[in-house]
Parts: C-alpha cells; sequence; structure tokens
C-alpha cells in the first residue's frame, strides 16, 4: 500500500464513521436551538446572546443564521451524503458493469469510435445533470414525500442517469480481454460462457472496477453539489415564501453549502465548514483512486494486463 492510497483511506474511513455514528455523535439535538437572551454576569453586566454565534467551546463550528449547530448538522447530514454516494456508485456499476460485460463479450467486435454504439454514444452525450434537474425539480421542494423517501428516488434517478458511461467503459474493457489468446483457448477447450466469465474476465476486470467505484462516487457528489446550485436538496428542500429562503430537509453537505452559500461574506463559518467536509471527502476519494492506479500499475508493470 503507497501513501497516497494510506491517506485517502484514512480520510475516508473518518468520514464513512462519521456517517454511521454521526447521529450519535452530535453534540446537539438536531433540534436544539440557540435563542436570543439576555444575560447577566456576577459583576452585573449584562450582554445579549444571538444567532448566529460564531465557533466557540459551546458550540465548537457555530452556529447557522437560525441557531442551530453547525456541527450537529454536518454529522447528522453525512450519513446522506457518503452512504448515499457510495450506494449509487455501487448500483451504478453493479448494473452498468454487468450489462457491459454482456454486451462485451457477447457483442460485435468494436469499430472506429465514431461508428459505434450509436444508442449508448447518444446517452453518454446527454448531460447527466440536465436529465436529473429535469426530472427532480418539481419532486423535492415542499413535497409530502419523507426525506428516507425522497433521497431513495434521488438515488433511483442517479443511479439511471450513470449507467450509460458505464457500460460503454466496462463494454470496451471487456471486448479487449475477450479477444485475448487465453480467453480463446479456454473457449477451443470447452469452456462455458459462465466459466469465462468468471475465471477470466472479472478477475482482469476487478482492479478497473474498483477504481470505477471510487470514480463515480466522486462523480455523484459532484452531482449533489451541481443539484445543489439550483435548489434540489438530496432528501428534500424546504422553501420558505415569506423570505424565500431553500433549506435542506436532510442536512446533506452539498445541500448546507448551496443553502448558505450567499453569506460566506458576512458568517463565513456557515458557509466555509460544509465546504471543507465536502472537499474533504472528494480529496480522500481522489487519493484512493490514484493510490489503486498507482499500486496497480506497479504490481503489473512488468506483465501484460488491462
Amino acid at each position: 500500500m503507497n501513501k497516497t492510497l494510506a491517506i485517502g483511506l484514512a480520510i475516508t474511513a473518518i468520514l464513512f464513521a462519521a456517517a454511521l455514528f454521526g447521529q450519535w455523535l452530535a453534540p446537539y439535538d438536531l433540534h436544539h436551538q440557540l435563542k436570543i437572551d439576555y444575560i447577566l454576569d456576577d459583576s452585573g453586566k449584562g450582554y445579549l446572546i444571538a444567532p448566529p454565534s460564531p465557533p466557540g467551546s459551546d458550540y465548537p463550528l457555530g452556529t447557522d443564521k437560525d441557531g442551530y449547530d453547525l456541527l450537529t448538522k454536518l454529522l447528522n447530514g453525512a450519513r446522506y451524503t457518503v452512504l448515499l454516494s457510495i450506494g449509487i456508485a455501487l448500483a451504478r456499476i453493479f448494473i452498468g458493469g454487468s450489462l457491459g460485460m454482456f454486451m462485451g463479450y457477447y457483442g460485435k467486435q468494436t469499430v472506429k469510435p465514431a461508428s459505434g454504439s450509436s444508442s449508448w454514444n447518444m446517452l453518454n452525450g446527454i448531460p447527466v445533470f440536465i436529465i436529473s434537474w429535469f426530472v427532480l425539480r418539481g419532486i423535492t421542494t415542499n413535497s409530502s414525500l419523507s426525506p428516507l423517501s425522497l433521497s431513495l428516488l434521488t438515488g433511483v434517478v442517479l443511479t439511471a442517469v450513470g449507467i450509460p458511461s458505464v457500460v460503454s467503459s466496462v463494454k470496451g474493457k471487456t471486448q479487449v480481454i475477450r479477444d485475448r489468446q487465453f480467453v480463446q483457448a479456454a473457449q477451443s477447450l470447452g469452456a462455458g460462457h459462465w466459466k469465462i466469465v468468471r475465471s477470466h474476465l472479472f478477475p482482469h476486470l476487478k482492479e478497473n472496477l474498483l477504481v470505477l467505484i471510487v470514480q463515480e462516487v466522486i462523480l455523484v457528489l459532484a452531482l449533489f453539489g451541481q443539484l445543489g446550485i439550483f435548489n434540489i436538496f438530496v432528501g428534500g428542500t424546504t422553501m420558505y415564501f415569506d423570505m424565500l429562503e431553500y433549506h435542506s430537509r436532510t442536512n446533506e453537505w452539498g445541500g448546507l453549502i448551496a443553502q448558505w452559500r450567499d453569506l460566506k461574506g458576512i458568517y463565513p463559518w456557515i458557509f466555509y465548514y460544509p465546504l471543507a467536509a465536502y472537499i474533504l471527502l472528494i480529496m480522500g476519494l481522489h487519493f484512493i483512486a490514484h493510490g489503486l492506479e498507482a499500486m496497480y500499475k506497479k504490481r503489473y508493470a512488468k506483465f501484460s494486463h488491462l
């Protein structure tokens, strides 16, 4: 294991633990709110307490402008950011990878890129954000569905839009392995299709699939952020009309960043702490992807391997 991979795994493991146990590690209840109060000290001197509170001993990361503890919000929202992004990536790889191997193994030999599979090329040419925005824009705002239901619905949509690119990638790599001499030799000796897939195709694809999973998690997180810019938050958006505001129902990190982006010059901690957590997660995943690629490159440097 190289240093890059070790650093990435350490960062991601900490944030994954926060996603699993964050709601129990949070310093306050999610509904705890700092309210306006006037306090007299022992000397009789009074001072006013009002949100938002900057980072301090009572609130390590401060509060938002409504008085809710920011650390508590981040720990409760971590499971939607981390676990849902990983789940979507795994679903994309499982479905898209299976389809890609099937199409690559049974399909015709790949021809010139310009005359390849036109249907998949067409699907890959449509920005996934446009499709996601079009489907989710009328569903997530002030919805009667629960945050869990909306999160699952978002997961289904984001899984579906990411499958075509995974299929194309795995299909091309499968076709390269399928035409190798050792696969042809196995076929000539009477090996069945399932035997070839299990013993030859998947073992030569598993490293690529592992890297692809990490890359897909990063792409999903980027999509969370893009949707958040247009006030489509994972788990649902609450829109207030009296003073037009959009709030994340789940405190997903991309939603918190988008929700408070206009306050970065006034109360910077409200915006930059969620942004730091979001960037740290993406950095950890980038380190894992680069570390895995470097490890596999070194492992197979002297051998012919995809």
